[in-house]
């Protein structure tokens, strides 16, 4: 048991909240054969050798095994009582109604087969183009949509990430049809706590990932209906500029510093070989402007507003050394991806910002 316990505890530290109002959830549960954790979203369990029923306040789980003790026994007292003895120590405790501990989902999981390392680590990646607010709750986690491939799509309504396949290296071996979306929190400890491969199932609800042969983590999918982002995404450009990819992202790391605090704003004008930025803050009385040189051009000059920070996270979302922009409008979206020689696998999309002047529609 002791070293079921020591290998339970860090899963459950990523599980259980600090602050939370049913006592029971600041416990880990032994019961039926299993050992749980769980805030309600998020469950992890793992089989143990214990068929007894208890509950242990993950404070004192914790305190116990820092002691480093080289032998655990538990002992079931009366009157709620448990007892641990460990080493030359010996600790009693109240243990909660392990009946008042939430169960875990008892509904059929449907195969999907075997998710990679590498499959963890994308859909993980897609956190940072997430809505940090409740009000939009479909936002607030990753879409995954699984058939012939696994596409991935994460947005906050201002830019959006779409991962066509997340498992172009084919190190997956998938399994059946799966649509939902994956709450941050479940995604956060699958990026901490995966290390190779895992067996992946599904309900209409609940995700469940094998961590290990007798390891379990199962989290509540987001119930909402994901926005039809296809159709937000352009398939025809009037114009496109390449970039390098380095000197583009230090042009707008150079120019945080100088954007208005609210509005992030930032004047790009597209020209036949270079890329202007002017930056204003009227609050403040700046103005700042730089330039790059572009790779290649097609299409006519164009002024285009867009928000730094958020073109920021985009342009560290591509991973190859030059970057494709491309363009419709200065009110369209514009799409941004990595150039590789080869159909990119992963696009970017930002909304602009209407600068003054614009009479586009």
């Amino acid at each position: 048991m002791l070293h079921k316990l020591i290998r339970f505890l860090p899963l459950a530290e990523k599980v259980i909240t600090r602050k939370t109002t049913l006592p029971i959830l600041s416990h880990v549960c032994v019961k039926g054969g299993y050992i749980s954790a769980t805030d309600l979203e998020n469950t992890v369990r793992m089989k143990v050798g214990d068929t007894r029923s208890y509950t242990i306040p993950l404070v004192i789980l914790k305190t116990v095994l820092m002691a480093k003790p080289q032998f655990l026994e538990i002992d079931i007292l009366g009157d709620k009582k448990v007892q641990i003895k460990y080493g030359p120590r010996k600790l009693t405790f109240n243990s909660l109604d392990p009946g008042e501990f939430p169960t875990a989902p008892l509904a059929r999981f449907k195969s999907l087969g075997q998710w990679s390392r590498e499959i963890i680590r994308k859909l993980h990646d897609q956190l940072p183009y997430t809505f940090n607010k409740d009000l939009k709750p479909a936002l607030t986690g990753v879409y995954v949509d699984q058939s012939a491939t696994l596409k991935s799509c994460a947005t906050d309504g201002h830019i959006l990430r779409l991962i066509n396949d997340a498992n172009e290296d084919r190190k997956g071996k998938l399994k059946n049809d799966f649509k939902g979306i994956i709450p941050k929190k479940a995604l956060q400890i699958l990026s901490h706590t995966v290390k190779r491969d895992v067996h992946a199932a599904a309900t209409n609800t609940h995700l469940r990932i094998m961590l290990d042969k007798d390891t379990e983590f199962i989290a509540r999918l987001i119930n909402e209906k994901y926005p039809d982002f296809d159709s937000v995404i352009p398939k025809e450009f009037k114009g496109s500029v390449s970039l390098n990819k380095s000197s583009f992202e230090g042009l707008v790391r150079d120019a945080k510093p100088f954007v208005n605090r609210e509005t992030g704003q930032a004047a790009f004008t597209i020209g036949k070989s270079s890329v202007e930025i002017e930056v204003e803050d009227k609050e403040k009385d700046i103005s700042w402007d730089s330039s790059m040189p572009v790779m290649t051009r097609d299409g006519e000059e164009i002024q285009i507003g867009l928000n730094v920070h958020l073109l920021g996270t985009v342009l560290k979302g591509i991973n190859e050394t030059e970057v494709l922009w491309q363009y419709i409008s200065p009110a369209a979206a514009n799409i941004f991806t990595g150039i590789n020689g080869q159909k990119p696998n992963t696009l970017h999309l930002i909304m602009p910002i209407r600068l003054k002047g614009d009479n586009h529609e």
